[in-house]
């Protein structure tokens, strides 16, 4: 054999050699995304049931069973509040995170109806706690529309008062609601929550190529960054500066993207990704939101449109 022609040879079988491993790793890739798409539901939503304990058993509430549009069967807990002389108290429509079930979230709700003097309505996603069928990005939003028809439709609460509250991916659902019910949504406090599901998962995994995959590539969305550029109503962002989840920035965005005349950041440096709820000073700046924009609803019920004038704040 010439020498030349085993030279040709040899080069053709390095460069099959690196094809081959070239299509390895592009398998493995392939392969590694596939299980990755087959599995966001389980990163994204973690259920359980958790079951009231004696002692929240004893607070007065109100077990409520719902129907969506599509005809999956909700729970929600109605704390009502009872105490002030207000005939039509402000009314808090809860939506947790993405683990859990409400009755874990009990207590939180009941120091809101206390410190802030409002009705609490906490919202059982589908496939959690009692509530049926499975979640899913669609499926939440359902759930969030129905809950709100719920709160518009009871003659005990006022449908003109109703703040939506969300923590975590919870804070992306409420945000969701608000942009699509301008009119239904007097306003919105969002607590550690992110911009979408691809920002958090190039935070999370760094080490992979997640911001070159697609839009389409992710099952679940929930495009905060987007939606929160439709929700004018008055709005508070709660950020714990020591969450090590939800890096704090994304927060900071969505305050910054935020059209709202009121709006305000509330930021706490203690505060961790679940327990910035127990800072200093958190119900109080909870409290003084609500209670300006009530007054700003007032201010444009008898005709004056503008807002407080400390309508913009980065608190501390």
């Amino acid at each position: 054999m010439a020498p030349g022609s085993l030279k040709v040879k040899m080069k053709m079988k390095k460069g099959c050699r690196r094809l081959s491993i070239a299509g390895f790793f592009l398998l493995a890739l392939t392969a590694l995304a596939g299980l990755a798409y087959v599995c966001q539901d389980f990163i994204v939503f973690q259920p359980n049931a958790v079951p009231l304990d004696d002692e929240m058993a004893k607070v007065p509430h109100e077990n409520v069973y719902i129907y969506t549009k599509d005809g999956v069967k909700l729970n929600l807990i109605l704390l009502p509040y009872t105490e002030g002389d207000s005939p039509a108290p402000t009314t808090i429509l809860y939506f947790h995170g993405n683990a859990g079930s409400i009755y874990g979230r009990v207590f939180n709700a009941l120091q809101m109806l206390v410190k802030l003097k409002a009705n609490v309505v906490l919202v059982e996603y589908r496939g959690f706690g009692k509530s049926e069928g499975t979640p899913s990005e669609e499926g939440l939003y359902r759930d969030a529309e129905a809950s709100l028809d719920f709160v518009m439709t009871r003659p005990d609460l006022n449908y003109t008062k109703v703040v939506l509250f969300g923590r975590s991916l919870g804070g992306a659902v409420a945000v969701r609601l608000a942009s699509v019910n301008p009119q239904r949504v007097a306003a919105i406090i969002v607590e550690n929550t992110f911009l979408s599901i691809p920002h958090m998962a190039a935070t999370l995994f760094p080490f992979l190529p997640m911001r070159l995959l697609p839009l389409w590539y992710y099952k679940n969305q929930f495009l905060s960054y987007q939606q929160v550029a439709q929700c004018h109503m008055p709005s508070l962002f709660v950020s714990g500066l020591s969450d090590r989840l939800i890096p704090p920035a994304m927060m900071k965005q969505l305050y910054e993207l935020s059209p709202a005349k009121m709006k305000r950041l509330a930021a706490f440096p203690g505060g961790t990704h679940m327990n910035t709820r127990i800072c200093p000073g958190y119900f109080p700046a909870l409290e003084q939101f609500i209670k300006d924009m009530l007054k700003s609803h007032a201010l444009e019920d008898i005709g004056q449109t503008s807002a407080p004038s400390n309508s913009s704040q980065i608190l501390n």
